[in-house]
C-alpha cells in the first residue's frame, strides 16, 4: 500500500508576523491527511432594510422560476436560478396589538425576534431572542467571533424615536436576549481591524490614523509567511491563497482612499446626513468586510442594517434629495414612489454586487454563495400603508443543499416570517421545532 503524504494545516491558520495576523480562507491543505472531504459549514446572513419596499416595482410577475423580475429585483436576474422571493411572508408581532403607532420600531424589532415589542421608551425594553443569536449559540463556538452585527447608522440605544417606543429598538435588529440587543459596528474600517487587526477593540479616529502613520500594512508584514507558505501548497490553494490575498489588499486600499475622501471633506453640522456618496461607499465596503468575514470562516452568522427603522437618510447620489421616510409616506404621488423605487433599485443592487462576490469566492464543493443563506428583507411591506403583511423578503444561495433558487413563491396571506427563519435553524444544525410564532418549517427546495 502507497503511502501517501500531504501537507496538513489546521483551520485556523495565520499568517504571523512582528504584530499582526491574518487569518486565511479554508483551503484545501487544511483538510487532515487522507481525510474524508469536509463538508463545508453552512453561514446565514440576515439584512434589514427599512421602509419598506414600493411593492408593483417589486413583486415578481408570474410564479416559480419562469416569473419575470420586475425593475427593483432586475439586478438580480444574473442570479435568478439562486434565490427565491417569497410574497406573503408576515411578521403579526409588528403590527400594534393594541399599541397603536409605533410601526417603524416593530417593524426593526420583530425582523429577526417575530416577538412583540413593550411599548416603552425607557429602561423596560423587551421583545424576544433573534434567530441571529440562537444560530450563534449553536455554531459560534467553531469561529473567532460567534456573530457578527453590522450597520450604517449608529442609533440611540435610549430614548424615544418613534412614538413612544425606545430607540433600541429602531437600532437593531439582534438580540442576544429578551431584554439585551447587541449593538452593531457601523464603521467598516472598525469591523476589519476587529476581524484582521488589533482585537483591543475598537479605537477612535484619530488613534487608529496614528497607529496607521507607524505601521505598515497587515499584508507588508506577514508577506515573509505567505511567500514560505505558498511554496508548501498546492496549485489549487496558491491560487486560491493569492486571489484572497489580492482581495485584502484591495479592501485595505479602498479604506485608505475612504479616510483620504473624509479628511479633505468640510467637516458637518452634528446630526447632518451624510451625502449619498459617502454612504454609497460605507455600504459597498460593509458588504465586502461582511464577505471577508464569510470567507475566513472568522464567522457564520451575520446582522446588518441598511439603515435604521424608519430612517429619513436621503440619496443624493441617486437624485433623491428628500428623505427616505418622508418619501414613503406618498400618499400614491408617482413622483414620490418613483423616487422610492430608485432607493429600492439601489438597494438591490448592492446587495447583487455581494451575492455576486459570495457566487465567485470558492467554499466548499462549489462557492461560497452555494454553502450560505442570505435573507434580505423589510419588516414593512409598504411604507405608506404601514402593513407587516405581504412583506418584500427574498432568500438566496443554497446553504449546503438545504436550498434551491424556486423563482417567485406566493404563500398566501400571512404567513409566519418565523416559518422561514426555522427552516434556516434546521438546515444549520439546530433541533428546534418552532420559533417565536412559527406554524410550521418553510419548504426551502
Amino acid at each position: 500500500m502507497t503511502n501517501v503524504r500531504r501537507l496538513a494545516l489546521d483551520r485556523r491558520t495565520f499568517l504571523r508576523g512582528s504584530t499582526a495576523a491574518l487569518a486565511l480562507p479554508w483551503l484545501d491543505a487544511m483538510a487532515p491527511a487522507c481525510a474524508p472531504t469536509p463538508v463545508a459549514p453552512v453561514r446565514a446572513v440576515f439584512v434589514f432594510a427599512p421602509n419598506g419596499f414600493d411593492p408593483p416595482r417589486w413583486r415578481p410577475q408570474g410564479a416559480g422560476r419562469d416569473a419575470k423580475f420586475g425593475e427593483t429585483l432586475a439586478p438580480l436576474q444574473p442570479l435568478r436560478d439562486r434565490l427565491t422571493v417569497f410574497s406573503g411572508l408576515a411578521l403579526d408581532a409588528g403590527r400594534s396589538h393594541g399599541d397603536g403607532p409605533g410601526d417603524h420600531a416593530r417593524a426593526a424589532a420583530s425582523f429577526l425576534t417575530c416577538a412583540h415589542p413593550r411599548k416603552t421608551d425607557g429602561a423596560d425594553i423587551h421583545v424576544g431572542v433573534s434567530i441571529d443569536q440562537l444560530l450563534a449559540e449553536h455554531v459560534g463556538k467553531a469561529t473567532r467571533l460567534p456573530s457578527l452585527e453590522v450597520g450604517l447608522e449608529r442609533g440611540r440605544s435610549a430614548g424615544g424615536c418613534d412614538s413612544g417606543y425606545s430607540c433600541a429598538y429602531s437600532s437593531n435588529v439582534s438580540w442576544r436576549s429578551a431584554t439585551t440587543p447587541v449593538a452593531k459596528e457601523t464603521e467598516p474600517r472598525a469591523v476589519f481591524e476587529r476581524l484582521f487587526g488589533s482585537v483591543d477593540g475598537a479605537r477612535d479616529t484619530a488613534t487608529a490614523r496614528r497607529e496607521r502613520d507607524r505601521t505598515r500594512s497587515i499584508l507588508d508584514v506577514v508577506l515573509a509567511d505567505a511567500k514560505s507558505l505558498d511554496r508548501q501548497l498546492g496549485a489549487g490553494d496558491r491560487s486560491k491563497l493569492g486571489d484572497y490575498l489580492a482581495a485584502v489588499r484591495d479592501f485595505e486600499l479602498r479604506l485608505g482612499k475612504l479616510d483620504e475622501a473624509a479628511a479633505e471633506a468640510t467637516p458637518a453640522p452634528d446630526g447632518l446626513l451624510d451625502d449619498g456618496n459617502s454612504y454609497e461607499q460605507r455600504l459597498a465596503l460593509m458588504y465586502e468586510v461582511v464577505a471577508l468575514a464569510l470567507a475566513t470562516d472568522s464567522t457564520r452568522v451575520v446582522s446588518f442594517m441598511v439603515a435604521n427603522a424608519g430612517s429619513n437618510r436621503s440619496y443624493r447620489s441617486i437624485g433623491v434629495r428628500e428623505g427616505h421616510h418622508n418619501l414613503s409616506h406618498h400618499g400614491r404621488d408617482a413622483n414620490k414612489r418613483a423616487a422610492i423605487g430608485r432607493i429600492d433599485r439601489f438597494r438591490v443592487e448592492h446587495l447583487a454586487r455581494f451575492l455576486e462576490r459570495l457566487a465567485a469566492e470558492p467554499g466548499g464543493d462549489g462557492d461560497l454563495l452555494s454553502c450560505s443563506l442570505v435573507v434580505f428583507g423589510s419588516g414593512l411591506g409598504d411604507g405608506n400603508r404601514h402593513n407587516h403583511d405581504h412583506l418584500p423578503v427574498l432568500l438566496a444561495g443554497e446553504g449546503g443543499g438545504a436550498a434551491r433558487g424556486r423563482g417567485h413563491i406566493d404563500l398566501g396571506v400571512d404567513t409566519p416570517m418565523a416559518n422561514l427563519y426555522l427552516a434556516i435553524a434546521r438546515s444549520m444544525g439546530r433541533t428546534d421545532t418552532a420559533f417565536a410564532d412559527s406554524s410550521g418549517e418553510l419548504g426551502l427546495r
